[in-house]
């Protein structure tokens, strides 16, 4: 694993990384405490004939999403996955769509696909593409998929294990009723 620096004080882990001839899939940990903000960040970088980046797209898939994908890889029951989200800036709304697809025609059948582009909000915040403005597909072969899968399973099963007490007390609410703290009742003798 490798640790990366960004702006001196923030670090990613790299959790996997797969190289192809003119791609490369990096799995970078974005875990938190609070699991509606943890994530695995899923980046796709295409490289031209001088090892040149001109594409980079990203995604960010939720853990618990995550490890149902990896658990369903390693048993064989995988067959598609689609995530939606996006992000509201001040000037522009980002969508990012990420699907993984197993498809048995070819050598290599997983197909991961990630589409960044202009999005569009609707509902109670959810954010959905109306144009894809980046989109980058890596084919990958069944053995790499599913030493990702372990690797990326294992590796948040431990962060979630070595954290556990901080994220049971980041999902504890503590609610103490005003009248509860004003009045305490007697104790009963039998």
């Amino acid at each position: 694993m490798t640790t990366y620096e960004k702006s001196g004080d923030v670090s990613k882990i790299q959790i996997f990384r797969l190289v192809v001839k003119d791609k490369i899939l990096d799995l970078t940990d974005l875990l938190a405490f609070d699991p509606r903000r943890s994530k695995i960040v899923v980046t796709l970088v295409e490289f031209d004939d001088a090892n040149k980046a001109t594409q980079r797209v990203r995604h960010y898939i939720d853990a618990d999403d995550m490890k149902l994908i990896c658990h369903d890889l390693l048993a064989g029951s995988f067959t598609s996955f689609e995530d939606q989200k996006g992000s509201v800036h001040d000037d522009y709304t980002e969508a990012r769509v990420l699907s993984l697809k197993k498809e048995t025609k070819y050598r290599q059948p997983y197909v991961l696909r990630i589409d960044n582009g202009q999005g569009e909000v609707y509902g109670i915040g959810q954010v959905k593409m109306v144009k894809a403005t980046d989109s980058l597909t890596i084919q990958m072969p069944e053995f790499e998929v599913r030493k990702l899968a372990l690797v990326v399973l294992d590796y948040i099963r431990e962060w979630e294990m070595i954290h556990f007490r901080k994220r049971q007390d980041a999902r504890t609410v503590t609610f103490t009723p005003a009248a509860e703290t004003a009045h305490q009742p007697e104790a009963l003798s039998v």
